[in-house]
């Protein structure tokens, strides 16, 4: 670039003299330093047109890095080359941290564009440092005299997952290999994006239009307020409009009594991606299986499960199966009753008519709450407004650590979202949390917890406090109705609250021990943790109260809760079971073939495993997001259960000490699982906090799967729990789809 450089000066200096009127250059905000308050993003600044500027700019200070690193005469020591790697890349991260971000939750054309543009850039400048052979051996010289050098273990710790960080990227290859991988990794990049902008569309586009009075039968009044918004929205005014988002389709499916309609709605959802359009996500899918298993092999895995699960706790398929074969057994045949209970009430209802499809289901659950627990979640539904379940969330964090949340005027990339300042019990600064709840076109489904800063420390010692976010899809206020969730709602946003504070709490000296590291299969604990909070009676007392009257929740509708733990658990177990076997399935072939994707699902679960017809996977290929939009939990959904056994365990601590809020446990959760980052393996943080190996059996309990055997840990839970006046120990277990 340095030719370009005199050429470009004089242009500048001419142009300067013949118009003496020029207006100055644009500064791009993403280039300079932030200076907004606590150096969040300055959102009010960016436009999309500074994204690729900034990147590139990233990427060549980034490279500038590497080779001052590369070309340091020094011997290779943790301090200029591991140390030296770990503090390199922050612009680049910074600003494409807060473009994907922004991308994903509040998305439109330009940025779509924009992404196709620079996140090819971002993969290849990856494999550019992870394939360079100077910096590996530098990397692999410290690596082997980690034991011999005097580093802390957080020091070696970094040094060896640097080392496999380049291994497995390819550091070994040969030449013709790296081009290879190189190939596929742009590749792969590419499809995600598509994968994901497919989704988008899909879920934009869909609308079950509805134009008339009995169409709307047995639905709630807010259902259909919210529905008579949406198509306003869409320009349909005085029609009724019900999209694929969680917020609405939930509550169709729960209470319409037009059984063709639902049929419509489900089948609209259960079609995304398949539908043989210009967003049909088919063959985006199968050329990601096909490339991640030639990546495999180049890596020489016999399959990208093999790959992907080598560093993490599980560590092998073979480990993964044994968990999921272990649960799968039991979860069928619990689905299996609840389906003939429900079969008995529709063919009650219908006179003998016991004909029994996968529309049918949430429907016809919903009743049998009602007959067998007098138990309906409109009732509930006014006790737990959102303000109120934030405000819940907040004071557990007071209670089991001491933080206190503070209302910030920061910039922010939409007028809906919110800010908090995370102070800790000495009210030192923690970092800024945001939330963003509502859904609209531009943002995709589910929830999610992202950091546009992670906790570190800088050159001067100093921690650097980390920037997060939680954004969520919840049901909108309607007019003067606050914005209500249903329990799976609340608990969804004690599980992103519990991520939140995972990456709020971490004490991590380096980037590379921290949040960004840890195990896919560990990190679901913290999260998942919060959730048994949630519906705790002493929690509850704390915040669900009355939107209308601020009545707590009464003891009447608790022990309803509690009587109603175990209900529709074999539907809910079932269907996220068996969107982990063909996760498993899928990324566990050793060669590629190209296959029917919608045969492969028929055949991996109903024909070989005996999946009941009336349940779909919680997602199927098409719109799975979670393993093709981008890599996060290829060959990695197992994950939600597979921590789901750490979460049920280390909760049982809590349990077993006769005070959920113990201030012991909670400081030794702190120290040993949110502080910890990925400082040290999963399984060693745990057996830190909990004392022992997690315990399966658990989570089997909870999920109502098995009774709880009398010499068990999970029985001391239960009967601790059964001792407490309407204690409640599992969620209430109605269907997650659409999202987790």
């Amino acid at each position: 670039m340095r030719k370009h450089l005199i050429p470009a000066l004089m242009l500048t200096l001419m142009t300067t003299l013949t118009c003496c009127e020029k207006k100055p250059a644009e500064i791009n905000p993403l280039l300079v330093r932030w200076d907004t308050p606590y150096g969040i993003p300055p959102f009010d600044k960016i436009r999309p047109e500074h994204y690729r500027p900034a990147v590139e700019e990233g990427i060549a200070r980034h490279k500038a890095e590497i080779d001052s690193i590369v070309g340091n005469p020094a011997a290779p020591s943790f301090e200029n080359v591991i140390a030296a790697l770990d503090r390199s890349g922050r612009l680049l991260a910074d600003t494409y941290l807060t473009f994907s971000l922004v991308a994903a939750a509040d998305n439109n054309d330009t940025l779509q564009r924009i992404d196709m543009e620079i996140s090819p850039l971002v993969a290849a400048h990856d494999d550019d440092i992870r394939m360079n052979e100077k910096l590996f051996d530098k990397v692999e010289a410290v690596y082997e005299a980690r034991n011999a050098s005097s580093l802390t273990p957080e020091q070696i710790r970094l040094t060896e997952k640097t080392y496999d960080r380049f291994v497995r990227a390819g550091a070994r290859l040969t030449p013709r290999k790296k081009e290879e991988l190189r190939r596929i990794n742009e590749e792969l990049t590419t499809l995600g994006i598509r994968f994901a902008n497919n989704m988008l569309a899909e879920n934009r586009d869909f609308a079950l239009v509805l134009d008339t009075l009995p169409d709307l039968n047995g639905l709630p009044e807010s259902v259909v307020d919210a529905a008579a918004a949406e198509a306003k929205a869409r320009g349909l005014k005085g029609k009724w409009a019900f999209t694929l988002s969680k917020p609405s389709f939930i509550p169709f499916m729960t209470y319409a009594e037009r059984r063709d309609l639902r049929e419509k709605l489900y089948n609209g959802y259960l079609s995304r991606g398949d539908n043989g359009n210009e967003h049909d996500n088919n063959q985006i899918v199968a050329d990601i299986v096909r490339l991640r298993t030639e990546k495999a092999h180049l890596l020489d895995y016999p399959s990208y499960a093999a790959f992907v699960l080598d560093d993490k706790i599980a560590r092998t398929p073979e480990n993964v199966y044994a968990l999921l074969d272990k649960l799968w057994g039991p979860s069928l045949e619990l689905a299996g009753r609840e389906l003939e209970e429900m079969r008995a009430i529709k063919a009650k209802e219908t006179g003998g008519d016991s004909t029994f499809a996968a529309w049918d289901w949430w429907y016809y659950a919903e009743k049998v709450r009602k007959d067998k627990y007098a138990l309906d979640e409109e009732t509930l539904k006014p006790y737990f407004s959102l303000e109120n379940v934030r405000t819940g969330a907040f004071r557990l964090a007071n209670r089991l650590w001491g933080l206190t949340f503070r209302p910030v005027s920061v910039p922010l990339y939409h007028e809906e979202c919110l800010a908090y300042e995370v102070l800790d019990k000495d009210d030192s600064h923690l970092g800024i949390l945001i939330f963003d709840f509502f859904p609209r076109p531009g943002k995709q489904a589910g929830a999610w917890c992202g950091a546009y800063r992670e906790e570190h420390y800088g050159a001067d010692g100093e921690r650097v406090a980390p920037i997060v976010t939680i954004v969520c899809n919840f049901t909108r206020p309607n007019g003067s109705t606050p914005a209500l969730l249903n329990p799976d709602e609340t608990q969804t946003l004690f599980h992103e609250f519990g991520h939140a504070l995972h990456n709020l709490l971490a004490r991590n000296r380096y980037v590379g021990t921290g949040m960004d590291r840890v195990e896919r299969d560990f990190v679901e604990l913290p999260s998942q943790i919060m959730e048994n909070w949630a519906m705790e009676p002493p929690m509850l007392k704390s915040y669900a109260k009355h939107y209308q009257t601020g009545e707590i929740i009464p003891d009447r509708l608790i022990r309803k809760i509690r009587d109603s733990r175990y209900f529709n658990q074999g539907f809910a177990t079932t269907e996220l079971l068996a969107a982990a076997l063909i996760d498993m399935d899928i990324h566990s072939a050793e060669e590629y073939a190209p296959v029917d994707l919608a045969a492969f699902e028929r055949e991996a679960l109903y024909t070989r495993r005996g999946m009941l017809p009336q349940i779909a996977p919680r997602y199927r290929y098409p719109y799975f997001g979670h393993i093709f939009n981008g890599d996060g939990y290829s060959a990695g959904y197992y994950s939600y259960i597979w921590a789901e056994v750490l979460d049920k365990d280390a909760f049982g601590a809590f349990v077993e000490s006769g005070d959920i809020f113990d201030p012991e446990l909670a400081r030794s959760f702190r120290k040993h699982i949110l502080e910890s980052g990925s400082s040290q393996d999963g399984m060693t943080l745990f057996r830190r906090f909990r004392g022992k190996e997690p315990d399966p059996t658990a989570l089997m309990v909870a999920r109502g799967l098995i009774e709880a055997p009398a010499d068990s840990t999970a029985a001391t839970t239960a009967q601790a729990a059964a001792a407490t006046p309407d204690a409640v120990s599992a969620r209430p277990g109605m269907p997650l789809m659409p999202d987790e």
